[in-house]
């Protein structure tokens, strides 16, 4: 099997994340895409919404998907993880199946600042999404591990959607309506 795994906060998930996933399925010929939510990102001290919260509204997106699975590795480790460790765990459980990680154009400019990366490029590599206003790195001795989506991601952020409920903004055009009813209900995200 192909496979497609999609860390991230998800701190919500967003209408950009999801096209980004059912992209990858058809363009890169996926059978099955792992989103892996993180417990604590290597690069933010720490994330808004609560662990439990984030892999509910995440887990009432994708629940009617067959080819979408969410694997709570990070969040039951209760710890920061790296992405090879991650991937390195994902890979003892298929173990015969390839395995890619989906990013985002400015993760892969950033991949210098990973830890592992060489090891991750090698041995797993990257589906890699480009994003309005970034450039790819072109020059990055990475890029030859990766495979370059022809679909530009849309310019919505978990940050941005965050700040529109703190300045009671709809967000309805940029998550699934389950993730707007899951915060209401819970009263996510607000000040």
């Amino acid at each position: 099997m192909n496979i497609g795994v999609f860390g991230g906060s998800f701190d919500p998930i967003h209408n950009a994340h999801l096209r980004m996933a059912a992209t990858a399925l058809k363009e890169f010929n996926l059978d099955k895409i792992i989103f892996v939510p993180a417990y604590i990102p290597p690069h933010k001290i720490k994330l808004v919404a609560a662990e439990k919260d984030r892999y509910n509204m995440l887990f009432d997106v994708i629940k009617d998907f067959s080819e979408y699975e969410i694997d709570t590795y990070e969040i039951d480790s209760k710890k920061v993880v790296y992405s090879y460790q991650m991937l390195d765990y994902i890979k003892s459980k298929h173990e015969s199946d390839d395995i890619k990680m989906i990013i985002g154009a400015d993760s892969f400019n950033n991949l210098s600042l990973w830890k592992n990366t060489d090891y991750i490029v090698k041995k797993y590599g990257f589906i890699v999404f480009p994003r309005p206003n970034i450039t790819i790195d072109i020059e990055s001795p990475y890029y030859k591990y990766c495979k370059f989506s022809k679909y530009v991601m849309e310019d919505i952020s978990s940050t941005t959607i965050r700040q529109y409920l703190n300045d009671k903004k709809d967000i309805s055009e940029l998550v699934p309506q389950q993730v707007v009813n899951y915060i209401k209900r819970n009263g996510l995200y607000s000040e």
